[in-house]
């Protein structure tokens, strides 16, 4: 069933139909709504919800990208869409207090299937969405509700504005800020195995129509990147038009992948078709020679991430890298989920000299259930205002006190000394 809170509840903010920001709105914005603005450069946010807890933290981003240029758009996962019911909501509850002008919407639609193709249909629909809009906004970026920007909306747009490329893949993942050839991953390597079913299977040979009627076809080479993307315009509408025809290489390609039972076909699906159009294949990131990202005039940026994140399962990645700092674990007490084996791993206070090193744009995951000082300590304006807090050489933590515990075992041991103190004067008693 296909669940619309927008369309059900004709739930949507926006400068029409707020009069008003709320008389303390202005402090809580973090873009340009307080002081005017110059940057022209508009970003339309697609963020994805699946659970209590990723929407609770779709609070914390919700704050840091909310600015009068910004279109944001939200999918609460099909098995989490009870939680829009509530009364107590805190996402919505933030969104009617203070929506800085914003355009935003939240929408229930899809029932994501972890690994399955479905984790594609969210991304492809907040694409159609945005290709509706086209006039409205200059860059297309997904996210998970637990993530944020590193900057603030003014600083992201300049920084933005200068990067004209399609980002497919993060450094923080093993393909780099370049989608990875599946077979140059090692044999035993658990994507190029699935992918190729152990070297056995040839690639994939997909018969297409193009956009002028010709019959073609072209051999499709598996490439990996992630799930989480920046994408320029052209190719949100190229991509959109294409899935438009039943016959057209990205459509066929998808019906590939669908039929074949791949998985995680969420970060080989769009990776492997940019690589595969000469037209967009040019406009994936050009870096300088030590790894940095190349400003729009070709000189050097300090970015070398796109997204910090912590993949790292403690093990040698597919290259043989192996991550050596402490991470942070779940307490039990915070209600939080825990991570999957191989992450993403909660992000905290001692993560902010990796995250300011590597020059990353946004960040994930954080909780604010897990170290509320990173989410308060992000966005900034400028990297220079993060402070270089890392990993000391190890970290130990106490248990947490339970003073009430504490109070009934000290209470039960007076009563049992109490006690015993009484029946010995007692005995005393009797002897006499």
């Amino acid at each position: 069933m296909t669940y619309s809170y927008l369309a059900f509840f004709c739930y949507l903010i926006s400068a029409t139909s707020v009069v008003a920001v709320s008389p303390d709105c202005s402090d809580r914005c973090q873009g340009s709504v307080i002081g005017g603005y110059d940057e022209e450069f508009r970003i339309f946010y697609f963020v994805q919800v699946h659970n209590e807890r990723t929407m609770n933290d779709a609070v914390q981003l919700l704050r840091a990208i909310r600015d009068p240029l910004n279109t944001i758009l939200i999918h609460v996962d099909l098995k989490a869409q009870q939680l829009l019911l509530s009364d107590d909501n805190v996402l919505l509850r933030e969104m009617k207090a203070c929506p800085c002008q914003n355009t935003i919407r939240v929408e229930s639609k899809f029932d994501v299937a972890w690994s399955k193709w479905s984790m594609n249909l969210p991304t492809l629909w907040g694409l159609q969405v945005a290709a509706e809009e086209k006039d409205k906004w200059d860059v297309w970026i997904n996210l998970s509700g637990d993530s944020l920007p590193v900057y603030t909306p003014s600083t992201m747009s300049r920084i933005l504005s200068e990067l004209p490329y399609n980002f497919v893949t993060s450094s923080a993942c093993e393909t780099g800020l370049l989608p990875t050839n599946v077979n140059l991953f090692p044999s035993f390597w658990h994507k190029r195995r699935h992918y190729t079913r152990d070297d056995t299977e040839p690639e994939a040979m997909i018969q297409y129509t193009d956009k002028d009627g010709m019959q073609s076809s072209k051999s499709m080479t598996v490439y990996f990147g992630s799930q989480w993307m920046i994408l320029q315009p052209d190719f949100c509408l190229w991509l959109v038009a294409e899935l438009t025809r039943d016959d057209s290489l990205s459509s066929r390609f998808r019906q590939f992948l669908e039929s074949s039972g791949l998985l995680m076909t969420d970060e080989t699906f769009i990776p492997t078709l940019i690589m595969h159009v000469d037209e967009f294949k040019n406009t994936l990131p050009q870096m300088d020679d030590i790894g940095y990202l190349l400003w729009r005039n070709q000189t050097s940026s300090s970015i070398q991430h796109i997204r910090y994140e912590r993949m790292d399962e403690h093990v040698p990645t597919a290259f043989g890298y192996l991550w050596e700092y402490q991470r942070y674990a779940v307490p039990k007490s915070s209600n939080v989920d825990q991570p999957r084996p191989w992450g993403p791993y909660f992000l905290g206070i001692y993560d902010l000299k990796e995250i300011r090193d590597s020059g990353a744009l946004f960040v994930r995951k954080v909780s604010d259930k897990i170290d509320y000082n990173v989410v308060d300590m992000l966005p900034v304006d400028d990297s220079s205002s993060i402070p270089r807090i890392g990993w000391p050489h190890e970290v130990e933590v106490s248990p947490k006190v339970d003073w009430e515990e504490r109070i009934r075992t000290a209470r039960a041991q007076r009563e049992s000394k109490d006690k015993a103190e009484s029946n010995q004067g007692d005995e005393i008693g009797n002897e006499l």
